[in-house]
């Protein structure tokens, strides 16, 4: 590195010889010799001049800027250094990090400054001499005077004031700091001022008197405010502030007390501008009797005696006007609350509907009791029982407009329309909304002694009826039912039985009873047309429901004879003969008495008009045909969940006399089929007289040509579904006859591919053939645990029977758990019967 040095400096000389001689350096050689050496570590603590003409040492630059902070009484600035004592500002600025570091406590660096602690310590000194002479001192005025940044000075006094700067903080500018003993004398000052004042007076007016510091002004009302003697007290703050002096105050809420007391109401603003922030509050705090209304306040003395008039016009079923009552100041509006805040009107209650063409000042209480009330224009209260007595006294009035209307009817056509006798627009009770109104229960009590009827008005067939009527009289001017009861009538009406009513009164009143009265016109004006249209209807109604009937049985009819064609077959699987004879014979029995029952009533029902002497027997025809269609609606029209429907022999016997003589013959045939000894050939007749019969058009049966009968997978699939249903509603570890039953003819149903109709004695049967069909592992295995099971019920049996013989058991017998096998056999009948 040295002999890389010397070639650098020097030169390569031609002979080691020219070594030996002596070597001069020029200045600008020997300035970067001296760089170098800095450069490569062999000098150090060296900086450069700011010029690049010299060095200096670290600790000849170190005593060079402590000299300039002596001669600057203790704060120099750095970016002052540089050009001063001759030295780069970054190794100024690396020597004052050395000085703070190695001299702590001495030396504190503010931004671009360097200040001796000595300084800090003469800072506070200067700050004392002008809190003392000034009272107060400003951050921003001090940041001026001494040439330092806000944030510097804010912490500084942050860490001094109360402690060795003898001051507090402002309460509320932040940036002041006030001596204690001049606070003192502001505060005097100001408590003086105050004092003086005997009217409310701004803050802002009080400032604007100079009587202390403006600096300290809202920071010494703070303080005071706070004080428990003030002599009155602040209401807002800043410039928007106001000081009332307590004896104003007190003079103001007198006078408000005063006039309370002396008139029993006062207006809400009224005690506003008289300096109570809310009115409302004061009156509840002094007053809680009172009651507070949308412009006034008024007390019990006033709204006590409104509340016993009105608590007595309930009792006598009558009407009063309470504006008389009150004092004249009080608006609509107050009125209106006030009523709604007496006892004896707080119950919960409904507001009625205003129709668009009545006085919409009209408002009222809906319900179905006499005591119920109804406010008129926000002032007067009318019960419900005034408006009955009302009604019950419009009967001469109806009986007039009635006979009216009859006159006008029998001097034209009888099928012109009149219109507005149809529930239009027009018909809508403006008492309650989406109900009879109680005002109309009212009117069929009053009417009701007149021997007025209602029959079916709201029936929509009728209504349809008469739109349809009321278009053919285009182009000619239609007399209205409300032409023969106008609702000054009504008015006229109730001014002669209420002479006493208010005009407003009676205007509502006439509006709210003359709609009911029109619509109860219009309800007598139609019963006689509405009798006709309803005996038509019920006709009508009654041909469809034996139309919808007749469907039903003959669908039922369908779908029972495919099961048994089905079942049939399932018969034909067993090979004994014996088995299959009893098995049709239950078939024949059972489901095939039950096709019988409901072939009889479908041909008795094809005699729609049958002889007069035949009543009792239509009547018989007429309730098993309900108590069909109650068994149907209850079976839903599944076929899934089969359940019998059975005819009495007494009944079925009397059905003969209405079914079609082409029919008796082979009725009576498979009845006597059915009551046989069962065998397979009877079973197979059964079958041929029964297709002979379904295929005769003029029964109606058709069930060749029958495209909503289901297939045979399909009905067998259903079959399977539902006793995969029975086997999942018998409750666990219960009746293991029955869910054997059912697993026997799931199993026979999924390994023969055919359905079975059989009742429990058949299972050990039906078992044993199954062993005859299937013969692999798995089926062996199943069959085996179905025996178990049938040996576990054939041995329970036993017991019972022992027991109830008073027998001893046999203690030899073992088996497995019951709930075991159970529950065995059980997961074996959900397996077979879930879809593959």
């Amino acid at each position: 590195m040295v002999r890389a040095l010397w070639d650098t400096l020097f030169g390569i000389r031609d002979s080691p010889e020219d070594l030996q001689g002596p070597a001069s350096l020029s200045e600008e050689a020997c300035g970067d010799l001296v760089h170098s050496l800095v450069r490569l570590g062999f000098l150090t603590n060296m900086a450069h001049s700011l010029d690049g003409k010299s060095f200096i040492t670290h600790e000849q630059l170190a005593k060079d800027i402590l000299l300039q902070l002596d001669k600057h009484n203790g704060r120099v600035s750095l970016l002052n250094l540089p050009r001063t004592i001759n030295a780069d500002l970054a190794d100024i600025q690396d020597r004052v990090q050395d000085l703070i570091r190695q001299r702590p406590g001495q030396f504190v660096q503010v931004q671009d400054e360097l200040l001796k602690t000595e300084y800090l310590v003469l800072l506070v000194e200067k700050l004392n001499q002008e809190l003392i002479r000034d009272g107060y001192l400003v951050i921003s005025d001090m940041c001026r005077k001494h040439k330092f940044g806000v944030d510097f000075m804010r912490q500084f006094l942050k860490d001094r004031v109360g402690n060795t700067i003898a001051g507090q903080w402002d309460t509320v500018d932040r940036g002041l700091v006030i001596a204690p003993t001049f606070l003192a004398e502001q505060k005097a000052i100001l408590r003086k001022t105050l004092s003086a004042l005997d009217e409310p007076t701004s803050l802002n007016s009080l400032r604007g008197r100079h009587v202390v510091q403006d600096q300290l002004f809202y920071g010494l009302c703070d303080l005071v405010a706070k004080e428990n003697d003030l002599p009155g007290v602040f209401r807002g703050t800043g410039d928007q502030g106001v000081f009332v002096p307590r004896p104003y105050e007190q003079q103001q809420i007198d006078w408000i007390e005063t006039f309370f007391r002396n008139n029993g109401f006062i207006e809400l603003d009224a005690v506003k501008k008289r300096g109570v922030a809310d009115p409302k509050a004061h009156i509840q705090s002094n007053h809680p009797s009172a009651l507070l209304l949308e412009v006034h306040a008024v007390k019990e003395s006033i709204w006590s005696i409104i509340d016993a008039s009105v608590e007595d016009t309930i009792s006598n079923l009558s009407w009063i006007d309470v504006k008389p009552l009150l004092p004249s100041p009080l608006t609509k509006g107050d009125i209106s609350s006030l009523l709604r805040q007496l006892p004896s009107l707080k119950e919960p209650t409904s507001r009625i509907a205003i129709a668009p063409d009545q006085d919409h000042s009209l408002t009222g209480l809906g319900g179905g009791s006499p005591q119920e009330t109804l406010v008129i224009q926000d002032t007067i209260v009318v019960t419900s029982g005034q408006l009955q007595k009302c009604l019950l006294r419009m009967g001469p009035l109806l009986d007039r407009s009635l006979k009216n209307l009859v006159s006008w009817r029998l001097s034209h056509e009888l099928g012109e329309h009149m219109d507005g006798q149809d529930d239009g627009e027009n018909t809508a009770s403006i008492i309650g909304e989406g109900g009879v109104s109680t005002l109309k229960g009212f009117l069929e009590h009053a009417m009701s002694s007149q021997t007025m009827q209602r029959k079916g008005s709201g029936n929509n067939n009728s209504n349809n009826k008469g739109k349809n009527a009321s278009r053919k009289s285009e182009g000619k001017k239609k007399t209205q039912i409300q032409d023969f009861l106008t609702i000054q009538e009504v008015k006229d009406e109730i001014r002669q039985i209420e002479p006493d009513f208010d005009p407003a009164l009676v205007n509502a009143v006439a509006g709210i009873l003359h709609r009911d009265l029109v619509q109860n016109l219009k309800d007598r004006n139609r019963s006689v047309i509405l009798n006709q249209v309803q005996d038509e209807e019920q006709q009508d109604e009654e041909a469809i429901e034996e139309g919808a009937n007749a469907k039903d049985v003959v669908s039922d009819i369908r779908l029972l004879s495919k099961r048994i064609e089905l079942s049939s077959k399932g018969i034909d699987v067993f090979e004994d003969s014996t088995v299959k004879n009893s098995l049709s014979k239950y078939l024949l029995q059972s489901w095939c008495v039950e096709l019988l029952d409901l072939v009889v009533l479908r041909l008795a029902m094809l005699d729609a008009t049958p002889a007069p002497a035949l009543t009792d027997v239509t009547a018989v025809r007429e309730r098993l045909r309900k108590s069909f269609m109650e068994h149907h609606h209850r079976m839903g029209g599944s076929t899934s969940e089969h359940q019998s429907f059975a005819i009495a022999a007494e009944d079925a016997t009397a059905l003969l006399k209405l079914v079609p003589p082409v029919a008796l013959d082979p009725l009576k045939r498979l009845r006597k089929l059915t009551a046989g000894s069962g065998k397979q050939k009877n079973m197979a007749e059964y079958m041929e007289v029964w297709s002979a019969l379904s295929q005769d058009p003029k029964l109606e049966f058709d069930i060749a040509g029958d495209s909503d009968v289901k297939d045979d997978r399909q009905l067998e699939a259903e079959h399977m579904q539902e006793l995969g249903q029975i086997l999942a509603a018998i409750k666990p570890h219960s009746d293991p006859a029955l869910m054997l039953h059912i697993v026997a003819l799931i199993a026979f149903q999924k390994w023969t591919g055919r359905m079975l109709h059989a009742s429990g004695k058949y299972v050990p049967r039906i078992l044993r053939q199954l062993r005859l069909l299937h013969k692999d592992e798995t089926a062996t295995e199943q069959l085996d645990l179905l025996d178990k099971m049938l040996n576990a019920v054939l041995s329970n049996v036993k017991q019972q029977q022992q027991q109830q013989q008073g027998e001893e058991q046999s203690g030899d017998v073992t088996q497995e758990d019951p709930d075991q096998l159970w529950q065995a056999v059980h997961d074996l009948g959900v397996l077979l019967s879930t879809p593959q």
